[in-house]
This record gives C-alpha cells, structure tokens and sequence, in this order.
C-alpha cells in the first residue's frame, strides 16, 4: 500500500469517527451535496469543462513535463503511420533498398507502412498537422476522452454520481501512459463510451437519435482495438438487439458499421494490395511465426535478414508464447488484469471498493450489460498472447460504471452499518463517500505532481533508445547536413530498445537508421546515398555516441 493510500485511509477514518461523533455537522454534508449536485446537472458544460480542464493542466505542465519521446516498438510503429497520414497518404511507396530499413512492427512489403490499424495514428496525424506534433493527437483525445466517459456515466447515473466518476479518471486523462506516450489507449476508450453512453439511452429511454453516436464508437473501436472493441461491440449489439429491434435505431449502427468496413477494407487494399487483408495479417506472415491469441497455431520460424528480428520472433515472442499456453496463465493474466484495473483507477482502494461491493451489482438487472461485458473482457484477455492496460481501453467506460455502482452501494450500507445509528443516516453514508473521494483525489494528484516535479513519471524514466533524437541532434549540430546510421546489434537484453526507425519519406530525412549489413553490402547503401556522412552505431557496447563508419 503507498503512502498515499495509507494517508488517504487514515484521513477518511478520523474524519468518519469525527462524524460519528457529532464533531462535523450533517447540515456541512448536505449543503456540500446540493452545490454539487447543482453544478452536475448542467450536464453537458460540465462533460465540456472536464475535457478542457485536462487539455489545460497537462498543458500547464509542459514546461517541466515535456511531450514524451518514443521509445517502444508500437510508438515508433503509430509515428510512421501518423506521418504518412499527415503528408496526404494512406502508405508509401516501398524503399528501393528497404532490406535496410525492416524493423519490429513495420510492413516494407508490398507497401511501407505501419502493422496497426488507423484509428490511434489519425489522432495523431490530428495533432501533427493542427500543431506541428503528433503528441497533441494523443493530448486532444485525451481531454476528449474525460468528456465521452463523464457523458456515458450521465446515461447510467445521476449527474452527481457521472461527475464523481468522471473525477476519479482525470488521473488516467492526465497522468497515465495514455497521455504520456504513443501507445494508445485514450482513442477506443472514447469509442467504449461512446458505445456505452448511447446504448443506455436507447435501452431505457429509447431515444433512437443516439444510434448514431453507437454506430461511430463501434467505428472508432474498429480503427483501434479490433479484436477487444468487437467483443464489446457484440455483447452490446446482441444485449440492444433483445430490447429494442426499431429500424431507425439500427439502420443507422448496421450503416455506419457497413461504412467504416468499406473504408478499412480500402485501406487495407491500399496497404497491402488485397481489401481482405490487413496490415498486422500482413506483418505477421512475414515476420512473426507466434499468433497474437493463444487458440491460434504456431508457425515455423522465419527466416530472418537482422537480429533484432529473429530475436523478438524467437527469443521474447516465444518465451512469452510458452508462457501463455502453459498453467501458469491465469495467475500472470490475473496480473495483468488486476495492473489494468490499477491503471484505469490509480488506487488500490478504488479496486477494491469495486471487488468488495461485487455482489450487490453482480445481481443487478439495471447493470446487467456492464457486468456481462467484464465476464467477456476477461474471457477474452485470456486467449490473448500478452495483455496491457490500453487492451481493456474499449471497456473503461463498463468499468467505471460498476465502480460507480460500488460507491452507491457502499453509501447505502454504511448508512446501514452501526456507524450511523443515528438521525441522518443516509448523510452519514454520503459524507463518507465525499471524504474519501476527496483524500484520494488530492492525494494521488499531489503524488503525481510529485513526480512531475522531480522528474520521476514513468514516460521519463526510459531505456537507453530515448536518447535517438539527442544523438541526430547532435550529428545535425556537427556541420553535415545529411547523415546515415549504420545499426549494429550484436545481442540484447530488451527485447524492448529498437533504434532503426524512419519517417514516411526516408529519402528526405536528415537523420536515416539503418540496418548494418555488412561492408558489401553497405556499401549499396552509401552509393545510393552518397554525398551524406555514414556513422556506425553499436547499442549494445556504447549506446550514448556513434562513430565514423569509415573507421570500420
């Protein structure tokens, strides 16, 4: 347990006892309820405040917070695909030497793009068209996010209960690994809420308009998280389908559906030359032999060009791949679910209000879908190869909204409890509620301005590849204008460090890295490129400075 949940715990208990001994009057707590409640129900200006006041907190921060540096396969990955959207383009030509240039999570063949689907990169492509950075993609979705979800939960709850949710993840809007990297996670959790939001108000009040709304988040989790947005996609479809069959409420979710299939079938044509195959089904038939669910074959080794290649294939891919098809699964996936739990809620006491309020929503009918949804993301989560928090991004929305279901319970059974036998029962339930909100809002948001401060958050505490652009800075600092990377792996620990990426146009890039291939074959290379200056890097023995690669 942190400090600050040990803190939290120790505030909300003195103030709980504090109340129960007549210390805090009740009249305190009810007008604390009513200002909020007042403020909640303007419902739609404070979805809008929410999403602003995370764009402008972060935005606050970037003087001692700096948009983050890429350092992770799929960042790279989302990068390449952000700029190729950027300059007007699906995907790019391929290289004529790109034999140089294949790196992890990269199709050079028949086109040179990234594996990913498009969603989390035309955010990003947002950003670096409007802004100049394709990290402004990722911080617009997220304050687009804290607004979707604070918008879902005013469909499940009164409007109260919606700005307390929306409260508890304006940490993960801010301060987690969905705003400070490239790795996704912010794009599908607006498509969930999205898809959540609008199936509530179609269920309950029937109010057909909002077909629309779920006909867009099933696209967005189509462009981001396919196969995790399908599993919520389905459940949901099937559950509304039971409820309400009106054509004019799906005539609009079947056509919008139709037409993001017909452009990423498009898309996938102009990726890999047949509408029927997409990109990461490319990727893998070329470079990977372990399939990214567990019920799938595996496939015989490929044969690799470069090192870092076959190791990410043979090494770490198949250790991992042991791993998940051995007993020992369900102990690591529960791992990995309990992290994302964490993750989404930054507490452990929030997880464990939600673990420990479990039966009363497991029987509820009202929750019935959000409770069914969980069932189906962990069933799910456990033919999966591996699993991160942004995995679950669809169902951040069905989650929140059983923790919220969690507060209310607890409220009601402490206005139950022998903690408030007395007049106000039902006051007592709701300050304690309201206390330990409050303690553990300010205090996980004082830690993480903690770490902001010392420059200790987990996107600046990164391996030794976060040190790329100092090192093309340097180079470009030198004189030349032009400079070629030559990358020598010679084994590796992390299967996690890869140094040879490129943007969309590699020709015109100032800084190129590039596979070592040996000198005669390098020399390919330095005669297609000539008039540059060529370097040799070696990561593995000194990964702070390269050197002339005439010296070799």
């Amino acid at each position: 347990m942190s400090k600050v949940t040990a803190a939290s715990l120790a505030i909300t208990a003195l103030a709980c006892f504090a109340r129960w001994r007549g210390l805090i009057g009740s009249g305190a707590v009810r007008r604390a309820v009513r200002v909020g409640d007042a403020v909640a129900r303007r419902t739609m200006l404070v979805a809008i405040l929410l999403g602003l006041a995370v764009l402008l907190v972060r935005a606050a921060l970037l003087p001692v917070w700096p948009i983050p540096k890429p350092v992770i396969y799929d960042e790279f990955s989302y990068l390449l695909q952000a700029d190729t959207f950027a300059r007007g383009r699906l995907t790019n030509p391929p290289h004529p030497l790109w034999q140089f240039f294949e790196s992890i999570y990269i199709i050079q063949q028949p086109t040179y793009a990234s594996k990913y689907p498009p969603g989390q990169a035309l955010a990003m492509a947002v950003g670096q068209v409007v802004f100049g950075h394709p990290w402004f993609g990722v911080w617009l979705s997220c304050g687009a996010l804290a607004t979707a979800l604070c918008w879902a939960l005013q469909g499940w709850f009164r409007p109260g209960w919606a700005l307390l949710g929306a409260l508890i993840m304006f940490e993960l809007c801010v301060f987690s690994y969905w705003m400070n990297s490239y790795w996704g996670g912010a794009v599908a959790g607006i498509g969930g809420a999205l898809v959540m939001g609008a199936w509530i108000r179609i269920a309950r009040n029937r109010e057909a308009p909002y077909a629309w709304l779920l006909g867009v988040g099933a696209v967005v989790l189509m462009f981001t998280r396919p196969y995790e947005g399908l599993l919520l996609v389905a459940t949901a479809a099937i559950a509304l389908f039971l409820r309400d069959r009106r054509a004019r409420v799906w005539l609009p979710i079947v056509g919008l559906i139709a037409a993001g299939v017909a452009w990423q079938g498009f898309y996938d044509y102009r990726v890999t030359g047949n509408p029927l195959r997409m990109p990461y089904q490319e990727y893998f038939e070329q470079y990977e032999s372990v399939p990214p669910l567990t019920i799938l074959p595996v496939q015989p080794t490929r044969a690799f060009r470069h090192f870092d290649l076959e190791f990410m294939d043979s090494g770490w891919t198949r250790d991992t791949n042991a791993k998940a098809r051995s007993l020992q699964l369900p102990v690591i996936r529960g791992g990995d679910l309990a992290e994302s739990a964490n993750s989404f809620f930054d507490s452990p006491i929030w997880v464990g209000i939600l673990l420990g309020m479990a039966p009363a929503w497991l029987v509820s009918r009202r929750l019935r879908l959000p409770v069914v949804l969980v069932g189906v993301l962990i069933a799910g989560a456990m033919i999966e190869l591996i699993f991160y928090a942004h995995y679950a991004a669809p169902f951040t929305a069905a989650l929140l909204i059983l923790l919220i279901e969690s507060l209310r319970q607890l409220r009601l059974w402490l206005a139950r409890s022998s903690l408030a036998r007395k007049p106000g029962r039902l006051v007592a339930g709701q300050f304690v509620i309201l206390v330990l909100a409050g303690t553990l809002l300010a205090g996980e948001l004082a830690s993480s301005a903690w770490h902001v401060y010392n420059h200790t958050t987990a996107d600046q505490v990164q391996p030794a590849n976060s040190r790329r652009g100092f090192i093309e800075k340097d180079l470009l600092e030198r004189g030349a204008e032009e400079h070629v990377i030559f990358v020598r792996y010679t084994g590796r620990d992390s299967p996690h460090a890869e140094w040879i990426y490129n943007p969309a146009d590699i020709d015109k890039s100032p800084v190129i890295w590039a596979q070592d291939m040996g000198a005669e074959n390098n020399k390919k290379l330095m005669e297609y490129y000539r008039g540059r200056s060529f370097w040799l890097f070696e990561p593995d023995k000194d990964w702070q400075n390269v050197r002339p690669y005439s010296e070799q």
